[in-house]
């Protein structure tokens, strides 16, 4: 069966490889299936072994992983309204201006 792996090195995603378990047994290296509980394996993203996730990197400094492991703003969830963008200088949400439709 053909699945999707992700090659972990130092914690981290370094590559994904489409193959058959057969092969992927044959490569040196840590290998995890990405299934539909660890679907989030890009390159780069942490591997927590202790959860079996994906997480991605820290957008920034500020923000904290909640418990859904998604990076959340000390304000918490980004704001549903207008175009919000996060200004990590002031820790708050920045309403920006849509040019949609201009």
């Amino acid at each position: 069966m053909i699945n999707t792996y992700a090659k972990i090195e130092n914690g981290y995603v370094i590559n994904k490889i489409i193959s058959d378990d057969t092969f992927i047994s044959s490569l040196e290296g840590f290998y995890v299936k990405v299934t539909g509980q660890t679907k989030n394996a890009e390159i780069g993203y942490l591997w927590d072994s202790e959860n079996l996730k994906f997480i991605s990197p820290k957008p920034y400094d500020s923000w904290v992983l909640n418990t859904e492991f998604d990076w959340e703003s000390p304000l918490g969830p980004v704001p549903t309204e207008g175009y919000p963008e996060w200004d990590e200088e002031s820790l708050s949400w920045v309403q920006q201006i849509s040019n949609i439709g201009e």
